[in-house]
């Protein structure tokens, strides 16, 4: 009962450090800050501001991996 396993393919060397994870990280980031803004200050429409710019740096961050922009993918992390 000899099991042979295949060594797991090297990660890749960006670290993460990819176009579209700097701009979602500072898109959520940014929108974090005006819904802090909103909130201290009473504006709700600092808040839904903040949270639009939220919504949109995800859908951008998104995006942007799926054309190649973000973390290559191997065969393992397909699955």
């Amino acid at each position: 009962m000899n099991k042979t396993y295949a060594v797991p393919p090297p990660p890749p060397h960006n670290e993460g450090k990819t176009v579209a994870a700097w701009t979602l990280n500072l898109g959520l980031v940014l929108g974090g800050i005006i819904i802090a803004f909103g909130m201290v200050l009473g504006h709700m429409i600092a808040i839904a501001v903040g949270a639009v710019v939220m919504v949109v740096a995800l859908i951008a961050g998104v995006v942007m991996s799926l054309a190649g922009l973000g973390q290559k993918r191997t065969k393992a992390q397909s699955l």
